[in-house]
């Protein structure tokens, strides 16, 4: 599993903005203007830090577990047990990459400009409830992107 959580870390620590540090209970955060993303662990176990409502969603669509030690939190669980689980852990870091990304565009903080969210956004290819809540919750900050 080491292998294809090395290949997670090396992709998510190129994005810009995104700093590696030791986790406190081992593998490696991933954090974004102070706030942590995520983190994964070297036995295959990729932790993600995003909203009740976002959770709710992954959690309905069958896109990740509830958190393997706080199952009522905001945070879920998705667990890589083979290569071919690489693009889906890669495609929800990248949802809660774009989610910080959005959330500080709004404070006029931008430590991307050459992400278009909105392309991103498609690329993903969320379920259609889920892209909504996302270009609902961040209308303003894809708005004001789009007129730049």
């Amino acid at each position: 599993m080491t292998a294809s959580i090395d290949r997670i870390i090396a992709r998510v620590s190129r994005w810009p903005g995104v700093e590696t540090a030791p986790h406190r209970f081992g593998g490696t955060e991933f954090v974004v203007a102070g706030r942590e993303i995520g983190h994964v662990h070297d036995a295959g176990v990729v932790d993600l830090a995003l909203t009740r409502r976002v959770r709710d969603v992954l959690l309905t669509d069958g896109l990740a577990d509830p958190h393997h030690v706080l199952p009522d939190s905001a945070w879920v669980t998705y667990r890589v047990r083979s290569d071919a689980d690489v693009p889906d852990a890669m495609r929800l870091l990248r949802l809660a990459y774009l989610w910080r990304l959005l959330a500080l565009r709004r404070r006029g903080v931008d430590l991307d400009p050459a992400t278009d969210p909105d392309t991103d956004l498609r690329r993903l290819g969320l379920p259609a409830d889920l892209d909504a809540l996302v270009r609902e919750t961040f209308r303003d900050s894809l708005d004001r992107w789009a007129t730049v």
